[in-house]
């Protein structure tokens, strides 16, 4: 996962890395397994190129002490470049830290200079040679630019060294030098562009991925304040039992099923008893807590496909789906019970609350929630005025 936190993603001119470290570690860890597979394969093509140049020193040398010091050297280099490869497999950090690459690659550079004292007429053909590699070193195997300058810089000190050695006048040790600036100046701008492309792009690619995640987290955000929304829209806020919207809306529902199918329906009207004599004595505070306590009460007898909603102060409306009025009433009495069970405590007052409940039946005449709504209300009140706290059934259709 990329860091989207960092910010800073300027970019070393001369060293082709982001000035930032935290940014540059960032990118050598979303790198790290290309970049340790690339450089695998770079290391063990070198191996192969190495082993297959000495078929040229056996022709000019044959089974001379001379092929064998060179023979020796290659094949010892040929060994850290395996060993190195095979390292990457273990240690993939290897690879974007430089330094294992950057040492084996100087540690070849023996190799380069014994060979004018063994073949001391292929001086052009080592320089050849030593241009080629400085080349493809910064080319074709993956490292930090900085660490390139300095292999090349080694590179270019043991060849002044060899021409110093050799008696080469200032002049001489002036062109060579020269010669190995062109491959130098070639390699450095081609790795300085390489590397420095590679970064825009990882950079562009956090500041995408740190859009995506505002883009996403705003995304939920919207989704969890619409589900909010709807709701609030749809719940009472006090109870969270089903508002008139909603209510009214799963009554449609259930209405026209029972019109397609004769499926019934029962619906009841609930009131608290003398709950404004509650609210007038200890509070609207007080009475809020008891709408809470009594709605988790109410809900407790309940099936999860029946209905409870606030029709409005302290009272309540019951919906159930396939449901007879005889089974209504038992439902009722049950919702009564559970009312009763509860005792709410006020300065050392325990206060038990009671409800009267009006049960009906949907029948064929009713064509709206308000007629049903209506014959339970005249049914309440006759509950209210036989003593409240029991539950009363709507008469049947005469």
């Amino acid at each position: 996962m990329i860091d989207t936190k960092i910010q800073d993603y300027t970019i070393s001119r001369w060293h082709a890395e982001f000035l930032d470290p935290a940014a540059e570690a960032a990118y050598h860890r979303h790198v790290e397994a290309d970049v340790a597979l690339f450089l695998g394969r770079a290391l063990k093509i070198w191996a192969f190129l190495l082993l297959i140049f000495a078929w040229p020193d056996w022709l000019a040398l044959g089974y001379s002490d001379g092929f064998f010091i060179l023979l020796s050297l290659r094949i010892a280099h040929v060994c850290l470049l395996l060993w190195l490869a095979l390292m990457l497999s273990y240690k993939p950090h290897w690879a974007t830290l430089g330094w294992p690459v950057t040492l084996v690659s100087i540690a070849g550079y023996p190799l380069f200079f014994v060979y004018p004292y063994i073949l001391p007429d292929d001086g052009a053909f080592g320089l050849a040679i030593m241009m080629m590699m400085m080349l493809s070193l910064y080319i074709f195997v993956p490292n930090r630019l900085k660490l390139m300058n300095l292999i090349a810089a080694v590179g270019v000190g043991m060849v002044m060294l060899n021409v110093i050695i050799a008696g080469g006048s200032v002049v001489e040790t002036v062109l060579v030098v020269m010669v190995l600036a062109w491959p130098i100046a070639i390699g450095f701008a081609a790795a300085q562009r390489i590397n420095t492309g590679n970064r825009k792009a990882f950079a562009a690619l956090v500041r995408a991925e740190s859009i995506n995640k505002a883009l996403t987290q705003e995304i939920d955000y919207r989704k969890t304040l619409e589900t909010e929304l709807q709701r609030q829209a749809l719940t009472d806020p006090l109870t969270g039992l089903s508002n008139r919207r909603q209510y009214e809306l799963l009554f449609r529902r259930e209405l026209e099923r029972h019109r397609r199918h004769g499926t019934p329906i029962a619906l009841g009207m609930i009131d608290l008893d003398h709950f404004k004599h509650i609210n007038d004595e200890h509070g609207h505070e007080f009475g809020d807590q008891i709408l809470n306590a009594v709605a988790e009460a109410l809900q407790e007898p309940l099936r999860s496909g029946d209905i409870l909603g606030r029709f409005g102060g302290e009272e309540f409306i019951l919906i159930l789906p396939d449901t007879r009025l005889e089974q209504a009433v038992q439902v009722a009495e049950r919702m009564r019970e559970s009312l009763r069970s509860i005792g709410i405590i006020k300065n050392g007052q325990t206060i038990h609350i009671t409800a009267t409940f009006a049960m009906t039946e949907v029948r064929a005449e009713d064509s709206e929630i308000s007629d049903i709504i209506r014959r339970a209300d005249e049914t309440l009140y006759k509950g209210k005025r036989a003593g409240r706290d029991r539950v009363m059934a709507a008469e049947s259709a005469a």
